[in-house]
Formats: structure tokens, sequence, C-alpha cells
């Protein structure tokens, strides 16, 4: 259906381009023709418009060629390799144990690769340079690192928490 009526509209097209004789337009007699009016404002005003030109001046603006990502990508191209809690995001993460009580608190997670690690304040954690900041009886709470659309800096709180306890 659709290109039935793609085919008919390109014959119409086609039957509208053809070449017929134009018949010269009658002659006007006794005519006479006035000289336009020009006022000296307007010869001025259009002689300005014509001088100013647009110059566009990239200082104090980003390079709208320039990846959002590269500067997210050098900020982690450190020569540290990365560690086993820094390959995943801080959302697959899943809490199993919180140890509180003498000395400093730790708190064991379990990763996506099956694999379970034992956290306390300080660790890096997560692809956007998480560092544990505390442990709390309820939550393990992380500061991130990210840049938005501007390129700035944007500093987060996230946290792993406890899953609810299930009642048998």
């Amino acid at each position: 259906m659709m290109r039935r009526l793609i085919i008919l509209l390109c014959l119409l097209l086609l039957a509208g381009c053809t070449e017929e004789p134009v018949a010269p337009a009658p002659a006007k007699k006794n005519q006479k023709v006035r000289p336009a009016v020009t006022t000296p404002q307007l010869e001025k005003v259009s002689e300005e418009k014509a001088v100013e030109k647009f110059a566009y001046s990239p200082i104090g603006q980003r390079d709208p060629f320039e990846s959002l990502l590269r500067k997210e990508e050098q900020a982690r191209k450190v020569k540290v390799p990365l560690t086993p809690l820094e390959k995943f995001d801080l959302g697959q993460f899943r809490m199993i144990a919180l140890l509180i009580g003498k000395g400093q608190p730790r708190a064991m997670v379990s990763a996506p690769d099956g694999k379970n690690y034992i956290l306390k304040p300080g660790l890096k954690i997560g692809k956007n340079n998480g560092i544990i900041i505390d442990i709390t009886t309820s939550a393990v709470i992380v500061e991130e690192q990210t840049y938005d659309l501007a390129g700035q800096l944007v500093k987060s709180r996230q946290t792993i928490s406890m899953p609810p306890k299930k009642i048998l």
C-alpha cells in the first residue's frame, strides 16, 4: 500500500515537471517607473549589519567535538591496577554481614563473580572511584567521584545496605 502511494506521488511529480512553453507577459504601455525611495537611516542600518560578523570564541567553552567520557577515562588511567572490587558497580554488591565491635568496623559483601570480600573504611570500591568512608550498623557508606556533562567533578555518597530480613 505504501509503495503504491510512493510510486503515485513520483509519477505526479514527473508529470508536473514537463517543460511547456511559457507565453511572454504582455507589455504594459504608458507606465512610468518611479525610482525607489531610500532613506539615509536604512542605508546606515544595512551597512552596520554588513560590517557586523559573528566570530566564535572558544575561550571558556568546551569543545563540542570532544568526547564527554574522555575526562572520566583519563581519570581512570592510573598506573595502579584495578582491584576486584573496582570492576563492578556498587549496585551489584550484596551485603552479607556487618562486624562492629572492638577495633575497626568491617562488612562482608558478595560480588557478582561469586566471591565474598571483607570491606573496611578506606578501601576503593566500584567503577566510579568510590572510597568506603564509614561502616554503620545498617550500611556501608561509599563516596564516589564522577564527572557531569559540563566536565565538573561531582562527589556523591552511595550506600550498600543490608537486605531486609526474611521471616520464615
